[in-house]
């Protein structure tokens, strides 16, 4: 079934199409080379990635899909989906669009069953509405304080002065704020970073440095 917001859909978009992430010319400045992964363009490596996770590193997560559903199921656990239950009302899933987008019942060749939990709620494919900018090494939580009082994750808030939601992951954590932002986001996050000896990673070295 198709709707007027099936522009926000990368599910829907022009299968020739690669989708590009809104921090996408933040990072060709710092040198990134680029690959296609599920229909997007990442930044597979930039320069200094490895002396950067030493201490913190600043990773573009904006690829992985999202979905948001209403009214938040009570259980719902899924291998390999990140649950960030965001009121009674909403409830984000965050993963590879391999694990995430087959829930979703309207999306084309979606295939499998839709979970119990889901049945009778409104699930809504929201990837392109959010970027994720994600923070890994061991000075991750002390740039984290740089840029937010909150202390309580998964939490939602003020970071960096701006809406966003704030997610710990192994490894460090994920910054979940709307697209329009995401390049403002992650300027401050790499500026905060920078003293420290941080700064921009690519999406290789990121998932190398967390599931070590």
């Amino acid at each position: 079934m198709s709707t007027m917001l099936d522009f926000l859909s990368p599910g829907l978009a022009d299968r020739t199409a690669v989708a590009r992430s809104p921090l996408d010319r933040a990072q060709r400045n710092a040198g990134a080379l680029f690959s296609e992964r599920d229909g997007w363009l990442v930044a597979a490596t930039i320069p200094g990635e490895d002396e950067h996770l030493a201490s913190c590193g600043v990773a573009d997560l904006s690829h992985l899909a999202k979905l948001e559903v209403r009214p938040s199921p009570d259980e719902l656990e899924l291998e390999g989906v990140v649950r960030y239950r965001v009121s009674p009302r909403r409830t984000l899933l965050l993963g590879l669009p391999g694990g995430v987008r087959p829930l979703w019942g309207q999306t084309p060749d979606a295939g499998g069953e839709t979970p119990d939990a889901l049945a009778g709620r409104l699930v809504v494919d929201v990837t392109a509405q959010y970027a994720i900018v994600a923070l890994a090494g061991p000075q991750a939580q002390t740039v984290l304080s740089r840029l937010t009082h909150l202390h309580h994750f998964p939490s939602g808030g003020e970071v960096a002065h701006v809406t966003a939601h704030v997610l710990e992951r192994r490894g460090g954590y994920w910054i979940l704020v709307s697209q329009e932002l995401g390049h403002y986001l992650w300027e401050v996050a790499v500026d905060r970073c920078q003293p420290l000896g941080g700064g921009p990673v690519g999406v290789d070295a990121y998932e190398k440095a967390v599931a070590a």
